[in-house]
């Protein structure tokens, strides 16, 4: 009966020590991998425009990474600089090399600096903030998203993104750039 017991508890302590060395922190170099990954918005290699000027500002589009993977998320950043009050930012993406459907691109108001770190705010708050500026003054309006492109027999393929800006009074302008994502 000891040895039955023992054999038991030498069994459960291996089985334990199997669970806790399973269990290792290997998710935080993970992590960090992505922390350091992680870069602060820019224009991407082969975009074929990062500034647009539009009626009374200027636009800026601005990607968290170097380059597009298929497959894998990134943020794109529409950051509008005048004297209108933008209320919402839409748009699509669409392959140029090969026709696979138009993406939505779902972008939400953020308020703050330019950089990674800004926290979302609802649309309704970043509208009561946006209306207490004086009328006339130069400001500064972000809108972001998160993406992600599909994956072609192709190395690399390319994309038009589609945007529109519709300001407070209902008047829109559309902005066309392209870009190129790669397979893995």
């Amino acid at each position: 009966m000891i040895n039955s017991n023992k054999t038991v508890y030498v069994f459960l302590f291996l089985a334990l020590t199997a669970l806790l060395s399973a269990c290792n922190d290997d998710d935080g170099q993970l992590n960090q991998a992505n922390v350091q990954n992680t870069v602060a918005m820019q224009c991407l290699e082969f975009q074929s425009q990062c500034q647009f000027d539009v009626a009374d500002g200027h636009v800026d589009v601005l990607f968290d990474v170097n380059k597009i993977v298929a497959e894998h998320a990134f943020n794109i950043s529409v950051n509008y600089r005048g004297v209108n009050n933008i209320k919402a930012v839409n748009g699509y993406m669409e392959g140029v090399d090969m026709f696979m459907g138009k993406i939505p691109l779902f972008l939400e108001p953020h308020i703050g600096l330019d950089d990674i770190t800004i926290n979302e705010v609802t649309s309704s708050k970043a509208q009561a903030l946006e209306n207490e500026k004086p009328i006339g003054e130069a400001q500064k309006q972000i809108y972001r998203g998160e993406l992600l492109v599909g994956s072609c027999s192709a190395g690399q393929m390319t994309w038009k993104i589609w945007l529109t800006l519709t300001t407070a009074d209902d008047q829109s302008n559309t902005i066309m750039l392209t870009v190129v994502s790669y397979r893995q």
